[in-house]
């Protein structure tokens, strides 16, 4: 569904208002990144082995583009000929002292590594290599990504996997400013309707034994 189709949903449900295309617009783009930075997301949002080039002698990486957290099950990793090989996530405290140390007492450095230990997510934008690669390498990398936004008439994740349930929220978002109430209900009943769809998703992940908790959000 395009967001030409989405908007048209919604101005139905407020009795053809025709002014309110922008307050439409900016409802879907808030309730899809309200719902992005929720602490459950469906697995239709996963970017699988995204490949993040590491520099020889450099400890930082750039995040994949439109990153919001990684999967737990879907550890960093490395290719040594066809084995992978893991690169765990860590608190930075803790990697430091196991595997850096060079100026506390009692502790002494760890010698050059061709290849990081561990890595630590700094911010939502840089990952931190401990200790500091000597060589070029490429890790990957499994992460929740965030859908296209809202910004033109395109079809995002969202929209084709979810759509009763984003459109339901941001009609709601609408009818509530308008203090419409006969609108208010209508996108209330479809946001239930379309949240059941969409808990589904997380539902079968469990069933299927993945776990309900989607990631971290450090």
């Amino acid at each position: 569904m395009l967001r030409s189709a989405a908007i048209s949903i919604i101005k139905r449900g407020l009795g053809f208002r025709q002014t309110q295309d922008a307050a439409i617009i900016a409802a879907l783009q808030q309730v899809q990144r309200d719902l992005e930075e929720g602490k459950t997301l469906p697995n239709w949002l996963l970017a699988f082995d995204v490949a993040i080039p590491v520099v020889a002698g450099t400890a930082t990486a750039a995040l994949p583009d439109r990153f919001l957290r990684v999967h737990e099950d879907y550890p960093m990793y490395y290719l040594s000929g066809t084995a992978h090989v893991e690169i765990p996530k860590r608190q930075y405290d803790e990697a430091y002292h196991a595997y850096v140390a060079s100026g506390d007492p009692g502790q002494t450095a760890a010698p050059p590594v061709a290849k990081p230990a561990v890595y630590v997510q700094r911010n939502k934008t840089t990952i931190q290599f401990i200790p500091t690669p000597t060589t070029a390498f490429t890790a990957y990398l499994t992460y929740y990504k965030a859908a296209v936004l809202l910004d033109a008439d395109v079809e995002n994740a969202w929209l084709a996997n979810a759509a009763n349930y984003l459109i339901g929220l941001a009609g709601m978002q609408v009818a509530g400013d308008l203090r419409d109430a006969g609108a208010l209900q209508k996108f209330t009943m479809m946001t239930k309707m379309g949240g059941q769809s969409y808990m589904g998703d997380v539902v079968e992940d469990e069933l299927a034994g993945r776990p309900l908790v989607m990631g971290r959000d450090n």
